[in-house]
């Protein structure tokens, strides 16, 4: 069974284990520059974090904020070993229930396209609302990325 708590200060060991083996493919397509460094900076203290257990282990974790009716979903990572499992859609779920308390109408995040998230994303429910140059990363493998800006509308 999935359990999906807010993240303690114990468990920040095992979030940055999963961070770590989550995103270690999206490395190989790109990474943050300066500007998404800067940005990531900014919006520290504003970021929630929720993290995902099976038997006690953190398999799952996922960062937010709320804004403007809306909740911010950052740096969503399920471990490869769990992933396929329902983790991330469980975690999404907590979210869509925080965003209601907090009078959200939607989820909102931004993936970039060349890693194949986007239609990861659609099938937990999410649309495309926009796509343009991606201006916060870079890449070895591409010349120029897409930023995928995505939205999922919460149902009330």
């Amino acid at each position: 069974m999935i359990l999906v708590r807010p993240s303690e200060p114990e468990d920040d060991t095992a979030v940055r284990t999963v961070d770590a083996l989550a995103t270690a493919a999206l490395r190989e397509t790109y990474r943050p520059n300066k500007a998404a460094l800067d940005n990531k900076a900014r919006i520290a203290g504003h970021l929630n974090r929720l993290v995902a257990t099976i038997g006690g282990q953190i398999v799952g974790t996922v960062r937010w904020y709320v804004e403007d009716l809306s909740v911010t979903v950052v740096g969503l990572g399920v471990h490869p070993d769990f992933r396929r499992k329902g983790v991330a859609r469980e975690l999404l779920s907590s979210l869509e229930k925080i965003g209601r308390q907090h009078g959200a109408t939607r989820l909102h995040l931004h993936t970039v396209k060349q890693t194949g998230n986007v239609t990861v994303f659609a099938r937990l429910g999410f649309r495309i609302v926009a796509e343009r140059e991606d201006q916060f990363s870079e890449s070895d493998k591409y010349p120029t990325l897409t930023d995928v800006e995505m939205e999922r509308v919460l149902e009330r």
